[in-house]
């Protein structure tokens, strides 16, 4: 099995300091979201009995992610056991005793950074998700905390760790690139829809499935297809292309000024993107 991966380059460009702290920011914005579901009230009275200490539950279970990967960065950076366990209220070796395990875990997974699952065909990723591919996650994270904190900074995570592969997107909005599941198209355009205010129906999917047909990613710009939704404040180009396979799409967003509606699109194709 070859162990490289679409996302060497990107990766490449990054110290493993910096894909720790990529990944301690990625745990942290998981803590924050998930924390942020259970300070709502509204449906309380439609979860079940010990519903809510569930979802605690799962908070601190995350947290325990959070500070495991905040011991990885620490040591990757060169921060000692004495100096890690000072802040823990552990001795220096419970604490390596304690982590130990998750610090061979992302050694190992710099060596063979996927696995194959049980049929050999889809790639499992040994490193977490912000590691394997730090271009995602930086524009992904740039933009929840430009959201979210109360700082002007519309590069609050990537300018710490600086990576070239941003630069083209430091002055202007660039592109928002991914890929979907084609089955999963039409509840992606109707999501996208629906945050630009404007209609999307059948009529257009049926106009959309038939000049989708003959294109090709891996061709010019003239082997894909552009489609504009206009919307009430803010219009984009969606330019679409098959993928060798004929059941994922590569999907371009262009146009999207805003940094909330670059988020949800952001979030949009992460989400389409899943397997089934």
């Amino acid at each position: 099995m070859t162990d490289t991966t679409p996302y060497d380059n990107d990766r490449n460009e990054l110290s493993r300091p910096a894909l720790a702290r990529l990944v301690l920011s990625d745990r942290a914005v998981a803590l924050a979201e998930t924390a942020g579901t259970l300070a709502v009230t509204r449906y309380d009275a439609y979860t079940g009995p010990g519903g809510r200490a569930s979802e605690a539950l799962t908070l601190t279970r995350i947290a325990d992610r959070l500070l495991a990967y905040a011991v990885v960065y620490e040591r990757e950076r060169g921060s000692s056991w004495e100096e890690i366990a000072q802040y823990l209220g552990m001795d220096a070796a419970t604490a390596e005793e304690r982590f130990t395990p998750e610090i061979e875990r992302w050694n190992t997974a710099f060596a063979v950074p996927y696995r194959l699952d049980e049929t050999g065909r889809k790639r499992i990723p040994n490193l977490p998700t912000a590691a394997y591919d730090p271009r995602s996650a930086c524009r992904r994270l740039d933009l929840w905390t430009h959201v979210h904190l109360t700082i002007d900074d519309k590069h609050a995570v990537s300018d710490g760790l600086r990576p070239s592969f941003l630069q083209d997107e430091q002055d202007e909005p660039s592109d928002i690139d991914g890929w979907i599941w084609r089955r999963n198209f039409a509840s992606f355009m109707e999501s996208l829809s629906r945050y630009l205010d404007t209609d999307w129906d059948e009529t257009d999917w049926d106009t959309v499935a038939l000049r989708l047909e003959g294109t090709d990613d891996s061709g010019p710009d003239n082997g894909w297809y552009t489609h504009p939704l206009t919307g009430a404040w803010q219009s984009v180009e969606v330019r679409l292309a098959n993928i060798a396979g004929g059941d994922r799409l590569s999907v371009v967003v262009a146009g999207a000024e805003y940094s909330e509606l670059r988020l949800r699109i952001d979030t949009l194709l992460s989400a389409f993107a899943v397997e089934p």
